[in-house]
């Protein structure tokens, strides 16, 4: 079993995204617990100065830490990339592996994605992060599938499909050869009420974007 450890903030939490993760893992074949550290509008530099940090990152045992930095507004690169390192800097002899979980832009500011994703991808090249590009790969769907809502009503945070997205994206990374089969995800959990109200094709569409090469 591999043991993930979320660090963020609402985006993180919304409608508990860590769960679908593990769920979608489930589907995959693969076994997975997680545990979130998130507290609304906070950025990676305040995670860095809380004690629970520390103490995960040096006794959890876990296998991944999925670090997600400020969104709305993003703080820029100078920022992602020197709270990724602080944070990688408590760990001890044994850290876990990290992956940047990127995030989107605001509805209304669709133009704000590029220097994101910009940020994100030269930070995880720069530190040899795995890379959960859920802001690309929400834009990319929105384009080809406008009649899909991944927005919260605020127009910031994320639907549940837009939940779904995200986790897909996180599994993706953590679990790439391993691709959650739609006809499990009715077995009960988060997912089974997702495909219920969306329909596995729309979960399968998903899971298309975040699996594409």
């Amino acid at each position: 079993m591999k043991k993930l450890l979320f660090i963020g903030n609402s985006h993180t939490y919304f409608n508990d995204m860590p769960q679908m993760a593990r769920e979608l893992a489930a589907c995959a074949g693969e076994e997975a617990a997680v545990t979130m550290l998130t507290h609304g509008g906070m950025t990676l530099d305040w995670h860095f100065h809380q004690e629970q940090t520390r103490f995960n990152l040096l006794y959890g045992g876990y296998d991944f830490c999925v670090l997600q930095q400020a969104a709305h507004p993003f703080p820029g690169y100078e920022a992602l990339a020197a709270g990724v390192s602080a944070i990688r800097g408590l760990c001890g002899e044994n850290p876990p592996r990290f992956v940047l979980y990127m995030t989107w832009a605001e509805k209304r500011f669709p133009e704000n994605q590029a220097p994101m994703t910009a940020a994100y991808r030269r930070t995880a090249e720069e530190q040899s992060l795995l890379l959960a590009p859920a802001g690309e790969v929400w834009q990319s769907f929105r384009q080809g599938h406008p009649e899909q809502e991944l927005y919260y009503t605020d127009g910031e945070h994320a639907s549940p499909l837009g939940s779904f997205l995200a986790a897909a994206c996180i599994a993706r990374a953590i679990f790439p050869g391993s691709r959650p089969e739609l006809s499990r995800m009715a077995e009960g959990g988060l997912l089974s009420g997702l495909a219920a109200r969306f329909g596995a094709p729309v979960l399968g569409q998903i899971l298309d974007a975040a699996w594409a090469d």
